[in-house]
Parts: C-alpha cells; structure tokens; sequence
C-alpha cells in the first residue's frame, strides 16, 4: 500500500499537469491561428476551423510539448503500476491468492486475445453479431468492484479510477489521448502512432469497435509512409478486425481491397490472405456495395494499350489535369483492337461479371472534369464490352477489346469498370500514374472520283461536257455539282429546253446529286459556250469551267456496324472533288506566281509556280531562265535537276526553284530586259515546243537598285584569337586580331561615290585609324589599343596584338570590338574633309574564355584610426 500511495500521488500530480497542458496548448494555438487569421493566413484560418493542435508554431511549444508528452507517458507507466498494485491486493483478498492480469496490459500484449479465438466466416459472424454485443455489454455491467489500495488524501478522480476495470481503462484512454496530442504536437509522430495503438486494443477489448475502427483508420498509414510494410499490415489487419465486428460492410471492403496491393501481398500471411478473400467474395454479393461507385483499388492492377498500328502519334496537354494526352492517328472504318492488362494480387482466382472501357469525347471529358470528375455510362460515347464468365488468375491477364469507328472525332480512354458481382471497381486514366491514351478518328479518305470530258475545249462552239462520278466504295448520302465558268465561258443546266437555251446560259450552274451505293456511277451531261479568246502575252487569263462536286458520304462497313445497335449514330462525313477543263488556244504552261526573296551577302532565292492548261499529258525536256543584271543564275542554281521526269497532266502546279548570285559582271550574261522562263516541252511522240513566259521579278529588282544606291561601300573582316582558352580574373591574356583589308583595295565595281564618298584606291596611302574598345564585354585591354594603319597592295593583312584582363569569373563570350574609320589628312584635296566614309569589321570571335576565381589572396590588416595617416 505504501507503493500505491507513492505511485498515486506521482500520478496525481502528473495528471494536474495533463490539465494544465491542455489548456495552455489550447490557449497557444488559439492565439496563434487567430493572428494568422488576421494576416490573411489561410492554413491559420483552417487550424481555427478545425479546433485541433496539428502542429506546434514556436520552437518553445515543441520543446515544451515534448517535455510534457514525456511526462504523460510516465503517467501511464504509474497507472498501469497501479492497476497491477489493485490486481495483486484483489487476488490476495481471493481463495488461491495470485491476482489477475492488468486488462490494459491484456489489450496491448503482442497476441491480443480477440486474435487467439477461431476466425469467424462473414456469413456466420453476421449472424452471431448480435449475440457477442450482447455478451459484451453483459460483461462490462459485471465489472467486478476491486480492493481498495489508495489513501485518503489522493484526489477523488483517482479513487474513481480505481474502482473498477472499465473506468481504469476509461482513465487510461484519456491519458493516452493527451500524450498523443502532445506527441504530435512536439513532431513526435511514431510516438503517437505508438500510443494510438494500444489506445485501439483496448477499445477493441472493451468491444467499441466503432471507436477502435475510427483510430486506427487515421492512424493505419503512418507505417506505409515510413516503409514498415509488415507494421502496415498488422494494422490493417487490426482494422478490418474492428470493421468486420462492427458490421461496417462498405469500410470493411475498402480495407479488405486496400490489404492486397502489391507492397502487402509481399508479407502477408498466406492463412490470413486466405481469409481475407473469403470474406471479400462473400461482401461483394451484398447489395449495399452496389451503390457506392469504388474506385481503383490495388488488389486489381489495369493498363490499357493499343495493338493496332495507328497512322501516328501526337501529344496534347490537358491543362485542367495537368498531364498530356498521347493521341493515335486512325480513320474511320479502322478495326481497332485495345489490349487491357489486369494484373491480380488476390491469392485465388475470381469470376467477374464483366469488363467494360468506356469511350468519351475530348470535349465531354474536360467538361466532366471541371464539373466533378466522375465518369458514368450516360456520359460515355461508346462502351466496349468483354462479356461473362470472365476468370481473372493471380497474376497478370491479358484481355482485349475491338472497336471500329463510324464517327470522326477526339477520345479519350477514359475508364475501365470491373464489375465483380454486387461491386463495380472504376478506374480512371485521369488518377493512374499511367500515360492517357486518346484516339484522333479522322474522317476516311474518300474512294469516289470524277472524271470532266473533254479534254479541252474549242473557241467559239457549243460542246457537250460530260461529267462521270464514280462513288467508289462508299455511301453517298446526298452531293452538290457545280459548274463555275471563268470569263468567256458559259454553261446552261443539264436536260434545259432548246427553246429556252438563249436565256439559260449563265457563268454557274448547280446540279443535285442524288444518294448512292458503293460501286456507283452517275453521269451528268451539259452543254458549255465558249466565245472567241484575244490571245495577249501581257494578260493571264485562261478560259476555264471547273467542276465541283461536294458529297456527304458514309464509310462502307457503316450499315454492317450500325445493324449490331452498338454503335451511336453519326454525321457523314465530307469531301470535295473538283475537275477542270480549258479552252486549247492558250499556252500549255501559264506563270501562277513568281516570288523571290534575298538570303547571304549576295544571293537570291527565285521561286515560280507554273499551272499545266494543256488537255494532254507532257514532258518536260529542259528549262532555262534568263535574268536582266544585276541577277544571274548561278552554276549550280538550276535545284530542278531531275525533278520532273513524269507526265505532267492537265491541272497540275509546277514548282521551281533557282538560286541566283547578284554580280555587276556582264561577261558571259546574255542581254534581257526582262526575267523570262524558258520551258522546252516534249510530248510521247518526241516533239518539242519552245514556252517563253515572262516572269514578274519588279520587287526584288527596286530592292537591289536601292541598295546600290545605299549599300555600304568599305569593309574589312577581322579573325580575333586568344593565346590561351582559359584564365583567371587579373590576369592578362594575349589577344591577336588578324585583319584583311582586301575589300578596301579593291572595291567592288557597283560601288559608287554617288553619296558624296570617293574610293578610297582613289587616294592612295590614305591611313586608318584602329580602336579597341573593351566597353559592354567582360575584359580590360591594355597594350596598343589604338593607332594608324597604312594600307598598301603589298599587304592586304596584318596583325593587332594587345592584352585582355578578364574582370569576372565563369563562361565569358563577349569580347573586345575593333572600329576602323579613315583619317583624312589635311593636305589631300582629293577627299571631303568634312565626313570620312565608315568601314564595318566583319569580326569572327572565339566562342569562350573559361575565367576562375581568385585561388589565394593577400591583404594587409592596419587600425582604421584616421589620426595615424
């Protein structure tokens, strides 16, 4: 007794404490969140909210929350003294002597004793629930009264606690709950996961399954984050103990899926996996998991794939998931073929009902997404279905899918549904850490084609013209024909009454296209006018009658697909065919457009287009431009070589293109006053025919007179070279600048002195002035940074030595820049003393200099006094 009197009152004191802690912390943590509140602090306005002590604020509060936790903790170690002190005095009192077990050193041995009784099946356990409640609220109303062992003096609260074992254990619960909070309080989070526990067990001995069920919950991932994978399940185990004794049926699924993801089923008992499936397959055959709509739990691992080859791939972000679809190119009508994997962590096989892949539009998924995420079978366009018994093994399962689309759009392979008898277990792309897959169906390429007779057309006569459509394999649904006459034709709509022909003719006619067949042909026969044609070099006109035929057509498969009732109903699909026939007195070639553009120093890209109007097919043989100065085609500019060694048919554009050099020579330059093309056209039967067609260059030609006019006159170009690829800050590097001044001898011929500079081959001897300047570079020259240079034609180069100090460390790539500029001398009567021309430095430069740190450093430390200087 003399014991328990000193282990009350340390007791009794360490409770006061408890009380006081709670208080202050709660006060703190108050006073804390409020602030933060004022400040526009967010997480202090949640901490306020919650009412909870998540997390200390202060370096003082999470030593003085440690303290305090260590404290309650020798608090519970003095009443679990306590209640072996009471058992021993109760089992002296009682024949035999001995004492019983402490009930909270019961609850937290390593075998609890509710895991030493026979594993109930779940169907049995549902029917005897109700008699083991009964059993245990029978027991805690016979809590036996113990001996009394405490003094007088200790608190009423402690003679209390001590009266029997269900309020110790209601004393020991609460302890435990403050020395949790202060744990976590102090960042002492397995200490708290400790006491959560045991607080647990003894709920679970007390038969409060729910409340049990309700801490270990929160507390069941504190082990998987510290990668206790056999902890892990040792709570998880103890959680599904609770759940499957409270009757929990949608918890206890969760928990009993949640046991067998890959991590677990590692260290797993086989006995216990065992069990666990029995009773997962017999909770799934209850109705009250058909309701809830689960998610992608780990005992089933999906990853989906495409088997068929697609035309392509493409990437697109999807910035509300932000994550990339990947997109493959199909067509419509493509058998498509989706390989689902179905990796199993269940030590038996299972037999689900089916397999469904739901199919939704780009378009309706980001909407889904931004409403609520969730993805149900109203919202799906196409759901493709594996149908029942399906027999999923451990391990991995291959299944697939086939798909064969009749509607052009984006989709996305948004969710697998497993449906396992009552449950159905989705799992969405959108939460996997799998790549997304979409589908790009474009429409199919259209099988229908038209052919426009005749060939050509004869100037002043009435023909017949005949258009054929031919539909291929698809199914037309309804078309369009036009006729479009160019200026000097005319056309009168098929079947027109010869007495009204004279008021039918117009520049465009429109004709319907009735609905059709695969391997159709309709044939539409009208009468075309064509007046007398001026021909005129300088004009492009061409008489012309094109045919345009759109259609909205269908895919061939689409009736077969659609008699199965699966597939939505879709829009057809479009194209456009057109046809285009000419009268015959025109050239066989005209220019469609003729482009060019500067590029380099001296050099220009030529680019003419060229439309086919002949009615029969050719060759063409050879080809030749000729260009007025300053352009000429140079040597091997002709980047047509080979190009064209096919029939050119009627309709078709010709492309070429010729790179051309700007030079004032006229040697070996033919006189034009004009661009012209020259074409050399061969037919099957070896005849040629010279096409002479004028280009129209005039931009690129005022481009070249202007700068002529305003180009720069004098250039050098300069090589600047480093004596070494690497440095340190201060310390000097030899630089070397390698100048050629040929183009200042010899002046191209085009140059002028039109603005008011003369030559300077002109006034021989006249010097330059260099300057190196280090402003805007990284370095600090010194040497001969500037000075005069005489040029002569005995030597057109020359060096420049001087030294650079690099003034930073690291990657350094701007260097020193050298200006030349004439110095005109005051005796020459030849130059305009008042401008000299400038000169511009074509500089090459080194790529970088590597600049390091100082390595050492000397200084010399004197008092700061100002009176000893």
């Amino acid at each position: 007794r003399k014991e328990a009197e000193v282990e009350a009152w340390a007791l009794s004191s360490c409770w006061d404490i408890k009380c006081a802690s709670g208080h202050y912390f709660t006060f703190a943590t108050t006073a804390t969140t409020t602030t933060l509140a004022k400040n526009g602090n967010e997480g202090g306005k949640q901490l306020e909210k919650d009412g909870v002590m998540a997390a200390a604020f202060t370096m003082e509060e999470v030593e003085a929350a440690q303290c305090l936790a260590e404290l309650l903790e020798f608090a519970i170690l003095r009443l679990l003294r306590l209640g072996d002190l009471a058992l021993i005095e109760q089992g002296s009192e009682e024949e035999g002597g001995g004492g019983g077990l402490n009930p909270i050193r019961r609850a937290t041995s390593e075998r609890p004793v509710d895991t030493l009784k026979p594993w109930e099946p779940w169907r049995k356990l549902q029917k005897i629930r109700d008699e083991i409640k009964v059993k245990q609220l029978r027991k805690s109303d016979e809590n036996e009264t113990w001996t009394p062992i405490l003094p007088g003096g200790v608190p009423s609260w402690l003679h209390n606690a001590m009266k029997n074992a269900s309020i110790y254990e209601e004393t020991y619960l609460e302890l435990a709950e403050a020395a949790v909070v202060l744990n976590r309080h102090a960042g002492r989070f397995r200490f708290a996961s400790r006491l959560e526990d045991h607080r647990a067990e003894v709920l679970i001995a007390r038969g409060e399954y729910n409340l049990a069920a309700h801490v270990l919950s929160s507390n069941v991932g504190a082990c998987a984050r510290d990668q206790w994978t056999r902890a892990h399940y040792w709570r998880i185990f103890r959680l599904a103990c609770c759940q499957r004794m409270s009757g929990d049926v949608l918890a206890y699924l969760e928990t009993l899926t949640q046991s067998f993801n890959p991590k677990l089923s590692s260290v797993a008992p086989k006995k216990t996996a065992s069990l666990f499936q029995q009773d997962l397959e017999a909770i799934i055959t209850d109705a009250a998991v058909a309701e809830p709509r689960w998610g992608a739990f780990p005992f089933l691992e999906t990853e989906l794939s495409i088997e068929s080859e697609a035309a392509g791939k493409s990437s697109q972000p999807l910035p509300f998931l932000r994550r990339k679809l990947t997109k493959h190119l199909c067509f419509v009508g493509d058998e498509l073929r989706f390989s689902l994997s179905i990796n199993s962590h269940l030590p038996r096989p299972i037999a689900v009902n089916g397999v469904r892949l739901y199919l939704v539009t780009l378009e309706q998924y980001e909407h889904l997404y931004r409403r609520n995420g969730i993805v149900t079978e109203d919202d799906a366009f196409r759901i493709l279905t594996i149908d029942a018994p399906i027999d999923i093994m451990p391990g991995k399962n291959e299944f697939s899918f086939s798909w064969q689309p009749m509607t052009f759009n984006t989709y996305v392979l948004a969710t697998v549904e497993i449906q396992w008898k009552e449950a159905s277990f989705f799992y969405d792309s959108a939460l996997l850490r799998k790549p997304m897959i979409g589908l790009d169906i474009q429409p199919s390429e259209p099988t229908q084609t038209i052919e426009l007779n005749p060939l050509f057309l004869i100037p002043g006569h009435v023909q017949n013209v005949r258009l054929v459509f031919h539909s291929g394999s698809d199914v037309i649904t309804e078309g369009l024909v036009r006729l479009i006459c160019s200026e000097g034709l005319l056309v009168v709509p098929p079947k027109t009454d010869p007495s009204k022909l004279d008021e039918a003719w117009s520049d465009e006619c429109i004709i319907p296209l009735d609905a059709c067949g695969p391997g159709k042909k309709i044939v539409i026969t009208t009468l075309v006018k064509s007046s007398t044609i001026k021909h005129d070099d300088n004009t492009g006109n061409i008489q012309t009658m094109r045919a345009k035929v759109e259609t909205r057509y269908r895919q061939e498969s689409y009736d077969a697909v659609m008699e199965k009732g699966e597939e939505p109903e879709s829009d057809p699909m479009k194209t456009l065919l057109q046809a285009m026939v000419t009268t015959l007195d025109r050239s066989a070639l005209a220019v469609d457009d003729a482009e060019a553009f500067m590029f380099g120093d001296d050099h220009v890209m030529v680019n003419i287009s060229l439309q086919c109007n002949s009615p029969v097919p050719f060759y063409i043989k050879e080809w030749h431009l000729d260009l007025p100065l300053p352009l000429l085609v140079e040597e091997d500019g002709d980047l047509n070589k080979g190009m064209f060694h096919h029939a050119i048919a009627e309709g078709e554009m010709l492309l070429f293109g010729f790179k051309c050099i700007r030079t004032d020579s006229s040697e070996n330059q033919p006189a034009c006053e004009r661009p012209l093309l020259r074409v050399v056209l061969q037919d099957d039967f070896g005849k040629t025919f010279l096409q002479v067609l004028p280009v129209n260059l005039e931009d690129v030609y005022k481009k070249l007179r202007k700068e002529d006019v305003y180009a720069e006159l004098y250039t050098a170009t300069a090589e600047l070279t480093c004596s070494a690829e690497e440095g340190t800050v201060g310390n000097p590097v030899p630089f070397e600048y390698n100048l050629n001044l040929q183009s200042l001898m010899m002046p191209k011929q085009r140059r002028r002195a039109s603005l008011g500079n003369t030559s300077v081959s002109s006034v021989p001897g006249c010097p330059i002035l260099y300057t190196i300047v280090s402003d805007g570079s990284d370095w600090i020259v010194s040497g001969k940074v500037q000075g005069l240079i005489k040029p002569s034609t005995d030597s057109e180069s020359m060096s420049l030595q001087f030294r650079g100090i690099p003034t930073q460390s690291g990657i350094l790539r701007n260097f020193p820049e050298l200006f030349l500029e004439y110095l005109l001398m005051e005796d020459s009567d030849d130059l305009d003393t008042t401008s000299s021309p400038p000169i511009a430095v074509q500089c090459k430069n080194p790529d970088c200099f590597q600049s390091f740190a100082y390595t050492t450093s000397l200084s010399l430390a004197i008092p700061a006094v100002l009176e000893e200087f």
